[in-house]
């Protein structure tokens, strides 16, 4: 029947749904259904008037991004390492991230266009923006967050409904481009964007974050979180793997709810036991649903300060996948056997059912460690904790020794009060329990990486690449500038291993713990960045050759499609040649759109950080505070206070100071300099919540 279909589009690669139905014997919810799998395999485009476009030699299918000057680039979902340039008058009344239908036409100085011919599917529903005063002063314009919709006239149709002033942030939703017009209908006031809390959600847009989830997605949330079913087939043969006797608990953050990961350890002779036991997401988000398609597309939850944007939805983030206490909750295990110097020696991956017996946050554990019991927990977990605690300090033992680059870089926590304003901003603190979850947490991923890399089947891998020779020597020299001596031979500095002898010696020679954070940082600027791929590389700054991503599905789509490929090959065995070659394409895919949402991610929670920042120094202006420079530029030092709050000395508030390109120092007449991890005073001189920016000015 589909193949039938797929004939007569190749003839036909530009139809209508009538002409379909006109010349195959189909009744229309056959031809549609099959219409729909095509669309998901981006084989078709299918726009809203009911163009159909094979998807071949002549027209292509891909997400179009649009900047702010109007030009785009669209992206090939069929081979994601192509992009296209898109002209102005080439864009057909598409907008930022559609999904559409183009050709590419190749002009006269030989380079290639594309030329967009239809709109398969607008996934941007809405915009959100604040109200400015226009150029004239006389109206109030919307404008919107997110790059690739500021070159429009955006026109409110209904904006005599509100009570409409400047620095509002409002929601709208799209209606119609035309002519350069953006026609929207206000939904709602989010709130004012000289309030810090109010423009997450503006910061959210900007990097393409959609808080909301589709009418469809939330309804399939609804439909599959139900009660376990025990009797079903894919529960049932859990029983023999049952962990619902263990003494399982979860250790997480005080206000965490989207529980993932539960542990449990106990020592058999000389060898350790770990369990980590994984909520099993993929129970209940099935492939190519809406609820998939949402996830993947959304590619991670994020958490910017108060507020979390799910990559699920509560009834399965907070609810049946969540780990709480005293529920039976379905899972994925990576059960591991330690001897006694943190070895691995065997391992292995099975389907579970578990419950929870206790929901444990990183103090109430480093409380427990610190010979403190505050909530009256019982001798069995307990016991069970301080056989963790041993196992942690083995593990951790036998990674510093393979090489595992380990420093702390402090975080930043924003202390909101009832009203959501910032009142407080500390250094996040890292005790044994956050450490012990991590070893913990790595060591699982690694299993499971391992495990599939030795049956040569697609997976999806967590890569970290060798940091390149030139960045080694780069950083080298660095740390020299700094007068920091890394006891290294030239040799060994072209070693990534012995890059862990270099932060030791940091360590010993720089006791301010604030000015050493900020040098051992100037290392991430030297190291790759860590992706998602398909072919493993390893992971460089765990010394592991084999790494993924396992332990949390409700929050990263990567762990989700882990757990699914687990299923195939490890519990259902399931080879079957062409499911592979579709893995391996979609991991492709996936490991694309992840690696972006990712970056986005990282960004957004740095930019609310920074108007978190600016708000909690507003009303400090004029105070004096120590302050360690941690990054030295042309345009200015950028100093770092104790609570990681920074800001911006401006080269106009430098007198007499110049930058030295050789030295990447600021240098006076009288040979002063200020340098990277300097010590200084500093007055707050500004603090702007609308553009992030905090001004200090030097303290002589």
């Amino acid at each position: 029947m589909k193949d039938k279909l797929i004939d007569f589009l190749k003839t036909n690669e530009l139809t209508t749904l009538n002409d379909i139905l006109a010349n195959l014997s189909q009744n229309k919810d056959q031809i549609t259904n099959q219409l729909k799998e095509l669309k998901e395999e981006y084989l078709v485009g299918w726009t809203n008037d009911n163009k159909i476009f094979y998807i071949g030699d002549k027209y292509k299918i891909g997400s179009i991004r649009i900047n702010d000057k109007g030009f785009g680039f669209v992206k090939n979902y069929n081979n994601l390492e192509e992009d296209f340039f898109v002209a102005p008058n080439s864009l057909n009344g598409c907008i930022s991230t559609d999904e559409v239908v183009y050709t590419i036409e190749k002009e006269s100085d030989d380079r290639y266009k594309a030329n967009i011919e239809g709109i398969s599917n607008r996934t941007k529903l809405s915009l959100v923006g604040e109200l400015v005063k226009s150029k004239c002063g006389r109206f109030i314009d919307f404008i919107p967050s997110e790059q690739g919709f500021k070159n429009y006239r955006i026109v409110m149709v209904n904006q005599k409904d509100f009570s409409l002033k400047v620095d509002l942030i409002l929601k709208a939703k799209i209606l119609d481009v035309r002519d350069k017009k953006l026609f929207v209908r206000i939904q709602k006031v989010i709130g004012n964007s000289n309030k810090a809390i109010d423009r997450i959600v503006s910061i959210a847009y900007e990097f393409n974050i959609k808080p909301e989830f589709s009418v469809l997605a939330l309804k399939q949330a609804e439909e599959v979180a139900i009660p376990i079913n025990y009797n079903s087939e894919e529960v049932a043969r859990r029983k023999n793997n049952s962990l619902i006797d263990k003494c399982l608990v979860t250790i997480d953050g005080e206000d965490s709810k989207d529980l993932d990961d539960a542990i449990y350890v106990e020592k058999n002779g000389d060898n350790y036991k770990l369990i980590v036991a994984i909520a099993d997401v993929s129970y209940y988000v099935r492939p190519h649903s809406e609820l998939d398609n949402n996830a993947l597309f959304k590619g991670n939850s994020v958490y910017l300060a108060n507020k979390v944007i799910p990559m699920l939805p509560e009834k399965l983030s907070n609810g049946v996948c969540s780990l709480n206490p005293n529920e039976d909750k379905l899972c994925m295990v990576a059960e591991i056997i330690f001897d006694k110097n943190g070895k691995v020696k065997r391992k292995k991956v099975y389907e579970s059912i578990m419950n929870s017996k206790a929901r444990l946050t990183y103090k109430e554990v480093n409380d427990i460690f610190n010979n403190k019991n505050p909530h009256k927990r019982n001798k069995e977990v307990l016991d069970m904790l301080h056989e963790a605690k041993k196992l942690h300090h083995l593990i951790e033992v036998e990674r510093q020794s393979r090489g595992s680059i380990e420093f702390e870089i402090s975080e930043p926590k924003i202390i909101l009060d009832k009203d959501f304003n910032v009142v407080d901003i500390v250094k996040r603190n890292r005790g044994i329990s956050e450490k012990l979850i991590e070893n913990f947490m790595v060591s699982a991923n690694e299993a499971v990486a391992t495990i599939i890399f030795d049956k040569e089947l697609p997976f999806i891998y967590r890569n970290h690449d060798l940091p390149k020779e030139d960045s080694l020597i780069e950083w080298h020299a660095s740390l020299r500038a700094l007068g920091i001596n890394a006891k290294l031979n030239d040799k060994e500095k072209l070693n990534p291993k012995k890059i862990q002898v270099a932060l030791k010696d940091i360590e010993e020679q720089v006791k301010n713990e604030t000015e050493r954070e900020v040098i051992n940082i100037t290392l991430l600027r030297f190291m790759e960045k860590a992706e998602y791929g398909l072919d493993n590389i390893g992971h460089f700054g765990l010394a592991s050759e084999c790494y993924t991503h396992f332990t949390s599905p409700i929050r990263r789509y990567s762990d989700l499609l882990v757990h699914r490929y687990l299923k195939q090959y490890i519990i259902e065995k399931d080879f079957n040649e062409k499911k592979l070659i579709n893995n391996e394409k979609f991991i492709v895919k996936a490991s694309n759109i992840i690696n972006e949402t990712e970056k986005n991610a990282v960004s957004a929670e740095r930019e609310v950080n920074k108007v978190c920042m600016c708000e909690y120094m507003k009303d400090k202006i004029n105070l004096e505070y120590q302050g360690v420079i941690s990054a030295v530029l042309k345009f200015g030092i950028f100093v770092q206070l104790s609570n990681c709050v920074e800001g911006l000395v401006h080269i106009s508030e430098l007198k007499d100071y110049v930058y030295d390109t050789d030295k990447s120092i600021m240098i006076n007449k009288n040979n002063n300099t200020l340098r990277l991890g300097q010590i200084i005073k500093i007055r707050v001189k500004n603090a702007d919540v609308k553009k992030r920016v905090i001004d200090f000015e030097l303290v002589s």
